[in-house]
């Protein structure tokens, strides 16, 4: 696993965007499903493998199978991607999603050779902090209190999955996705802020975090159908903001589907704007 990370290192230090998905580090990490495919050169002993060159990570969920691919930065142009691409989709067949991550231009064009088609667009969008926020006050009746690890972790998967009923990577969640999650260094209880009634009743939340380079992220903005229209996710947006400013951070970052008008236009009156683009391609 070791070789395998310092690979997908390198080779986001060279493209300047990371090559797979945070699931697929957490399967790595934590031994969870999933076929992990792996390209060595010939430069082993008998009887052992040679240099890691390139990886894929294979999804195996039967409604959704999806592959991610990385080849290292010193080992590209010899046919690795190729191959590698060619063996995942000899696994699967048709019904396979991959990934490009940033547009990559290797990747487009395995996925030009392959007859894949453009079918999905995930934005990455950012704003600096040092803009200022508009404060949004909470719908009459809701408070803002901090998550509270093993006391919260049902209900937040519960409006998760009411919420990202329709979407591909973030429903159906169980709590397990959470606390695996928790587990992370970078979790912070008091990011994770939680709008309740005066039941308790969670009715949503925005779960931030910190990467290592000191950029922050709108991790999880999950709003209970029930809430939604209320002007809760902008007040809960704003709040997740200030939490991270007041930490000193210089910029934020989040993803939308390209094709979520209301969420896209939402998070641009706040002062997001498009940075890359991320595609998922259908073959």
């Amino acid at each position: 696993m070791r070789e395998i990370v310092a690979l997908l290192a390198a080779a986001a230090s060279a493209d300047g965007v990371d090559p797979v998905s945070e699931p697929v580090l957490l399967r790595l990490r934590r031994g969870r499903a999933g076929e992990h495919l792996l390209a060595c050169d010939d430069s082993g002993t008998a009887g052992t493998a040679g240099t890691l060159t390139g990886y894929a990570a294979l999804d195996p969920r039967a409604d959704r199978p999806t592959a991610e691919l990385a080849v290292h930065p010193g080992h590209r142009r010899r046919g690795i991607g190729t191959a590698l691409a060619d063996a995942v989709v000899e696994r699967v067949g048709s019904g396979l999603w991959v990934w490009a991550h940033g547009e990559h231009p290797g990747a487009l064009r395995l996925a030009e050779r392959h007859g894949m088609r453009r079918a999905r667009e995930l934005w990455q969008l950012r704003r600096s902090l040092a803009e200022p926020i508009q404060h949004r006050a909470l719908p009459d009746g809701l408070r803002l209190r901090a998550f509270v690890p093993g006391q919260d972790e049902p209900a937040v998967v519960e409006v998760n999955n009411r919420a990202f009923a329709w979407h591909p990577e973030q429903a159906g969640w169980e709590v397990e996705q959470l606390t695996e999650r928790q587990e992370e260094p970078w979790f912070d209880p008091p990011g994770f802020l939680l709008a309740v009634d005066h039941t308790d009743r969670l009715l949503g939340f925005h779960w931030t975090k910190v990467h290592p380079d000191g950029t922050g992220e709108v991790y999880v903005l999950g709003i209970d159908p029930d809430a939604q229209g209320t002007g809760l996710g902008a007040a809960l947006t704003a709040a997740g903001l200030e939490h991270l400013a007041g930490r000193g951070l210089a910029e934020v970052l989040l993803y939308a589907e390209s094709d979520n008008d209301a969420a896209v236009r939402m998070y641009e009156k706040v002062g997001f704007r498009h940075h890359r683009t991320d595609v998922e391609f259908f073959h």
